[in-house]
């Protein structure tokens, strides 16, 4: 792959104290564009953290280079793969299970990405790499309760100022929903973060996703189910902070890890490959983000975005979230709907099977960094 000098300054797979890193152009460009960073963050701070950083990972070059003519294409990987969400009975808390006609079959994202992960790991699997899969099945990896954050819950929620059955009904009903919702999103994403970084130790992190747009609202404001026409692709990696990220301490620490440990240059790669292999297998065009909380890398694929993401600032090794399709648009929906009847009624696949698709796109973008022939 070739890049512009500005990138190449950060191309190495590992820091060293000698390394030379232009951290002023990255914290412009990709961490915190449209922040100001200066007077919240210090660069000696990042530079102390890379002299002393020891990641537990190999880049693609020093993988591709540890591997024998003999061995398979991918021999020497590590990867894990994260399907997105839960699926199953935590999908309407997650907000990802809908369907448009009552004979449909319900559209989850967690279930539809598991289903992907599974492909992918197969395919991987006979090319030589290792494959470690977060989840295997439609349940949380959290090991707490939704009780455990009831304290967490109930200071965003304010309790009735008129005491009755019903009004303490309806606030019991709000706190367990935002309990429940605390446990499933940000307490089971820490946690999945927690196993890459403390069990799981992989090359990289690959987070498998579908997007959705925005429902149409009809003219009383409430949100109309029907399909829209909005249809794109793309993949993201951890920055573009904002001033009020950055004013947090836990945030700041967690920017100046993913700086110091040389994890930039390899997210980088992986969501270049992997932008243009699921932009050429869909034949969508890239998604847009509006405003500033997502910003285009400099020199790479319109479907490259850089975003403050809690799983991408969580996970210290590279990691490259991926947001295909728009599940509720009228070219996508049909296929998933495809897809699900075939997988239930145990039909043989199509040749445009959709999550087929997405998988093989996967393994083609892993390819084109940790395979053979890479650039």
């Amino acid at each position: 792959m070739h890049y512009p000098l500005g990138v190449l300054l950060i191309c190495l797979s590992l820091p060293t104290s000698a390394q030379t890193v232009d951290y002023t152009a990255e914290l412009k460009k990709r961490y915190a564009p449209y922040a100001d960073w200066e007077a919240k963050l210090e660069l000696e701070r990042i530079e102390s953290a890379a002299a002393e950083a020891e990641p537990w990972w190999l880049g693609p070059e020093a993988i591709r280079k540890g591997r024998k003519a003999s061995d398979l294409p991918l021999n020497g990987l590590h990867l894990a793969l994260d399907p997105g969400h839960i699926g199953g009975p935590w999908a309407l808390i997650e907000g990802r299970d809908f369907k448009i006609k009552p004979e449909d079959l319900p559209i989850r994202e967690g279930e539809l990405v598991l289903e992907v992960a599974r492909l992918v790991q197969a395919e991987l699997v006979s090319l030589g790499a290792e494959v470690s899969l977060l989840r295997n099945e439609t349940v949380p990896l959290n090991p707490k309760s939704p009780e455990a954050y009831f304290s967490a819950a109930a200071e965003g929620i304010d309790p009735p100022k008129v005491v009755s059955y019903a009004s303490l009904m309806d606030y019991g009903l709000a706190l367990r929903r935002e309990m429940n919702r605390m446990y499933a999103i940000s307490g089971e994403l820490a946690e999945r973060a927690r196993i890459v970084n403390k069990e799981i130790k992989p090359e990289a992190l690959l987070s498998l996703h579908i997007n959705a747009a925005p429902w149409p609202l009809d003219a009383a404001g409430e949100a109309k189910y029907e399909l829209v026409d909005s249809n794109h692709s793309h993949v993201l990696i951890f920055g573009c902070l904002s001033d009020s990220e950055l004013s947090l301490p836990r945030q700041r620490e967690q920017l100046i890890v993913k700086m110091a440990n040389g994890s930039a240059a390899v997210e980088r790669e992986l969501g270049q490959a992997l932008g243009v292999a699921l932009g050429q297998a869909t034949a969508l065009p890239p998604s847009k983000y509006n405003g500033t909380n997502a910003v285009l890398l400099e020199g790479c694929t319109p479907y490259l975005w850089a975003r403050n993401l809690m799983l991408l600032r969580y996970v210290e090794c590279p990691v490259v979230l991926l947001e295909p399709y728009i599940a509720n648009s009228k070219q996508t929906y049909p296929r998933l709907q495809k897809a699900l009847k075939n997988r239930a009624d145990g039909e043989a696949l199509a040749d445009d099977d959709i999550l087929l698709e997405y998988a093989d796109a996967v393994v083609r973008g892993l390819l084109k960094v940790y395979g053979p022939d890479a650039d």
